[in-house]
């Protein structure tokens, strides 16, 4: 191979190199919110790094806006405890990435599904429970072993209730501090009522 073309090849390759280098990246992400809740999203490299530097910002300002949250919690219901172990500062976790979206997009679904399984999974499971009857054994009956598995569905449900009432304090706080409104992409009480889907505005 002459110099001239082995110049031409080395040229190509370069150039081909250059192009794979600098081609649009999409990522498959999971975001969770205050709550733990989880909302999947395609987004591209700007769009990952906007969203990684304003989770930098809300990890810098939560642990005031944790304790600005406390002292509200403690004036305003000061007979409940508040449920700081059900709050958490939001994470963002890339679960696949392609240079095409097509594919970023099949990956998304595939851990979407499996999120949705398991929510709704733990629902019924739940609902199971709440609709149990005391039946007849051996032994006597079951009553008192389904009361107190019926007791605990509903304690922490009740705890759930006030983790998300604190969470919006917190998650007002957390915005005016950070800078950018904070996304939620969990249920609103009146949601939880009428069984409607979550609000797609909310999702950031």
């Amino acid at each position: 191979m002459s110099l001239s073309k082995t110049s031409v090849l080395a040229a190509l390759l370069l150039a081909s190199a250059t192009t794979c280098l600098h081609a649009d990246m999409f990522y498959a992400i999971e975001c969770t919110d205050l709550r733990g809740n989880s909302n999947f999203q395609i987004c591209t490299d700007a769009e990952k790094k906007k969203l990684e530097a304003e989770l930098r910002s809300e990890t810098q300002a939560y642990p005031k806006a944790l304790e600005q949250t406390k002292t509200e919690w403690l004036t305003a219901h000061p007979e409940l405890p508040f449920p700081g172990g059900r709050l958490k500062p939001r994470t963002l976790k890339v679960q696949a990435e392609s240079t095409k979206r097509e594919e970023a997009e099949k990956a998304l679904k595939i851990d979407e599904s499996h999120k949705e399984r398991t929510v709704a999974k733990d629902k019924a499971e739940e609902e199971r429970i709440l609709n149990m009857k005391a039946t007849r054994t051996r032994r006597g009956n079951n009553q008192a072993m389904v009361e107190q598995q019926k007791h605990k569905v509903n304690e922490e449900r009740e705890k759930d209730t006030l983790a998300d009432r604190a969470e919006e304090m917190l998650r007002k706080k957390l915005s005016a501090a950070a800078g950018h409104e904070i996304a939620f992409y969990g249920e609103t009480p009146s949601e939880q009522k009428k069984g409607a889907a979550p609000d797609k505005k909310k999702k950031k």
